[in-house]
């Protein structure tokens, strides 16, 4: 290549520079899904009330608090995870915040069946079919505003694998709106928290994963 084209080059790629907008710290992104998710729960236990009997679940590790904790836990890290692999060099941090997502909602889980199977024994069954839809449809539906500004902020950096970005969005996002269908939940039963609370985030994720797939796609091309 001539002097003469390679300065025509130059010229013409500072002629379609544009400025780059830096990426916010992955740490205050996951802070300010985690903060709209706080909101949207004190809204509704505002409006609602917490799951009868209130209070009384959350002064001990009744299995209620536990799902909870868990829930958060697995939420906020499978949202970590997704922003993390939003950005090349991160990677090992999303591996280990999937293994602290995972193993935060298992623990939290097998800690609270075992704490149900340790009470006296009822005849309240472990799974209530068609009744636990309802409350199902109001997590999936309570995760939207997480999924989306998640989907964002990972199309705003460089989601090299999209795939795995938007599938742990979609569960990261769904633990968040269980956690906050989980503080007010009406439907009876202690195990209904444990079982249907606790599968919700992976059956969530799964069912989500294709639409937020094909938003962050999209989302990427125009950013």
């Amino acid at each position: 290549m001539s002097g003469g084209a390679t300065d025509q080059l130059i010229v013409a790629l500072a002629r379609d520079a544009r400025p780059v907008t830096p990426v916010p710290s992955l740490r205050w992104e996951v802070a300010a899904v985690a903060a709209v998710t706080l909101a949207i729960s004190l809204a509704l236990v505002e409006e609602r009330g917490l799951r009868p009997p209130g209070l009384e679940l959350l002064r001990a590790p009744t299995p209620f608090a536990l799902v909870a904790l868990g829930l958060a836990l697995a939420g906020l890290a499978a949202v970590t995870a997704s922003l993390a692999f939003a950005r090349p060099g991160r990677e090992r941090t999303g591996w280990r915040a999937v293994t602290a997502s995972a193993l935060g909602l298992l623990l939290s889980v097998g800690t609270a069946s075992l704490v149900l199977m340790g009470s006296p024994p009822g005849a309240e069954a472990v799974w209530g079919g068609w009744l636990e839809i309802p409350c199902v449809l109001m997590s999936l539906t309570l995760s939207v505003p997480a999924a989306l500004i998640v989907t964002y902020l990972a199309a705003s950096a460089a989601p090299l694998r999209p795939t795995g970005t938007a599938f742990l969005a979609a569960c990261g996002a769904t633990a968040l709106g269980t956690f906050a269908g989980h503080l007010i939940c009406r439907t009876p039963g202690a195990w209904h928290v444990v079982t249907t609370h606790g599968a919700i985030p992976l059956v969530g994720g799964l069912l989500v994963a294709g639409p937020v797939l094909r938003l962050l796609q999209s989302w990427t091309r125009s950013a």
